[in-house]
């Protein structure tokens, strides 16, 4: 009897630790307290405080960077290429998904690409990547959605 009841508290005491325990990380990874329990969509802001969530700029022409793209999802297993599409003149569109490891919750993002002109001199063209990121379930995101963002400029930007 006595080493049932201890063998209860133990299971007890180990439940509690992995509740505390999950409870802890989202804790841990929310940014901004006011975002990111209500809103599920974040998008690149020239005016952001942070520069990794400003829109990244990138030479070479539109393709390129599009190449530059598919390269980093074929080699990151939380993103996929799902698809790409002209949007006019020097402009493109591109559609991700990242799921997240645990829940495998996917989110959606939207990479728009955006000749910058080029002025006097055409052999030094430049790319502007904007992208938004929204998740498919859920009235906030828990900051996962600016995170994605980070990822994305963070691996844009050292490629």
């Amino acid at each position: 009897m006595r080493k049932s009841k201890m063998m209860g508290w133990i299971t007890l005491g180990v439940a509690l630790a992995i509740t505390v325990a999950i409870i802890g990380s989202v804790v841990l990874r929310i940014d901004d307290w006011g975002r990111d329990w209500t809103q599920n969509r974040a998008a690149l802001d020239p005016a952001a405080p942070r520069p990794e969530l400003r829109p990244v700029e990138l030479d070479g022409s539109v393709q390129d960077a599009a190449d530059r793209i598919r390269q980093w999802t074929e080699t990151n297993s939380k993103w996929d290429w799902v698809s790409e599409e002209q949007a006019g003149g020097d402009r493109r569109r591109i559609q991700l998904t990242r799921t997240t490891p645990v829940m495998k919750f996917v989110d959606d993002i939207e990479v728009e690409l955006t000749a910058h002109p080029a002025g006097q001199d055409a052999t030094n063209q430049s790319v502007i990547v904007n992208a938004t990121s929204q998740s498919r379930v859920g009235k906030g995101d828990l900051g996962q959605n600016p995170r994605n963002l980070i990822e994305l400029t963070t691996a844009l930007r050292d490629r």
